[in-house]
């Protein structure tokens, strides 16, 4: 029996984006045809069931879901995407051996319950961001060659309004992680935190963002986007320059299945040409 739970289109937002805010889900692009993926499934429902409660894995027949296909550049199969926080962390394309699937998915295994990166994430959704800060500054201290805990650090400091802090420890991070997901998602939070710290009635242009960096903050990135794309409608100075600059790091910011990317995305584009 398998191990792996199908998802479609209607289900893939809560199953795979909000599911993993709180464990890793590992996503199999597969379809019934592909030799390959036969050969792989059996091995991701190992592995499923060996990390159960640590890893959640899913699978998408591609055959019958082409717009989630298409939504996340599939063009070969297996492809095996890892999500965390609504965002996609690693990635493979093709069959591999069990324990090369076990040390893919080792590194983002979510922890015990008695883990300090657990203890943080519950802080932070209740708004407790200082408490966090310092659980984490306790953590990495402890464990300084940890990176997840110094990342979990920065994201704390970022929304506990101390962006310099946050940006210093992650540009410390090994150059290897600069450019994923997760450490642009922190750069991004920093960036919007310096901007709601800044004053908000120069003009009506910084009005907006600094309401869209207090809402993004927040988690609301609809209102965050719409606050930005809509000081570009107003401002076409704003938006081929800082304007620009904001967006994309609300696209950071953004979990990766969020429907008002590509709009915002596309606005983007028509705004600019």
């Amino acid at each position: 029996m398998t191990a792996a739970l199908p998802v479609d289109a209607d289900s893939f937002p809560q199953e795979v984006v909000t599911a993993s805010a709180e464990v890793p889900v590992l996503v199999d692009f597969w379809a019934p045809w592909c030799g390959p993926c036969r050969m792989l499934g059996p091995i991701l429902d190992e592995v499923a069931r060996e990390y159960a409660g640590r890893l959640k894995v899913v699978k998408v027949n591609t055959d019958e879901e082409p717009e989630l296909a298409q939504r996340f550049q599939i063009r070969g199969i297996p492809a095996v995407k890892l999500f965390r926080d609504g965002k996609v962390v690693a990635e493979f394309v093709g069959a591999q051996p069990a324990g090369a699937v076990r040390a893919f998915v080792k590194p983002h295994l979510a922890a015990r319950g008695d883990d300090p990166l657990l203890q943080a994430r519950a802080l932070q959704e209740r708004g407790a961001h200082a408490e966090a800060v310092a659980a984490l500054r306790a953590a990495t201290a402890a464990a300084p060659d940890d990176e997840s805990l110094a990342l979990e650090l920065a994201r704390a400091l970022a929304l506990s309004g101390d962006p310099a802090a946050a940006e210093a420890l992650v540009a410390k991070l090994s150059p290897a992680l600069q450019s994923d997901p997760p450490v642009r998602a922190v750069r991004g939070l920093a960036h919007f935190a310096r901007v709601a710290a800044s004053p908000d009635e120069t003009d009506a242009i910084q009005s907006a963002r600094v309401a869209a960096a207090r809402a993004l903050l927040q988690g609301d990135v609809q209102r965050g986007l719409d606050a930005l794309l809509g000081a570009m409608q107003r401002n076409r100075r704003y938006a081929t320059d800082q304007g620009r600059k904001d967006l994309v790091q609300a696209f950071d910011v953004a979990p990766a299945d969020h429907p008002g990317v590509a709009a915002a995305r596309r606005s983007l584009a028509a705004l600019l040409h």
